[in-house]
């Protein structure tokens, strides 16, 4: 359940790269929660035609460092962070 200072933060649609993701967050001691949200049929190209990603959010202070985190990790997985919500948030 997302507090009234959390923002999405970004969606992902594989797995493993969620985990990935969610580890760095963890090293990093940056508070995160993930939601499950269903992708519009039209949408689907663009999150590797998943039906579902997950969206994961962090508090509003800690948005940028979660981002800068996200900005270190390798190319194969960065490529596959998605950081436009529109439309599924």
């Amino acid at each position: 359940m997302r507090a009234e200072r959390d923002i999405a933060l970004c969606a992902v649609a594989d797995a493993q790269i969620k985990s990935k993701v969610m580890n760095t967050m963890i090293q990093k001691r940056i508070p995160y929660a993930e939601e499950w949200h269903k992708v519009p049929f039209l949408q689907r190209k663009k999150y590797e035609g998943a039906k579902e990603v997950c969206v994961v959010v962090t508090h509003h202070e800690k948005a940028d460092e979660a981002k800068a985190q996200i900005g270190e990790l390798d190319e194969s997985i960065r490529s596959r962070v998605y950081f436009d919500l529109k439309g599924i948030v």
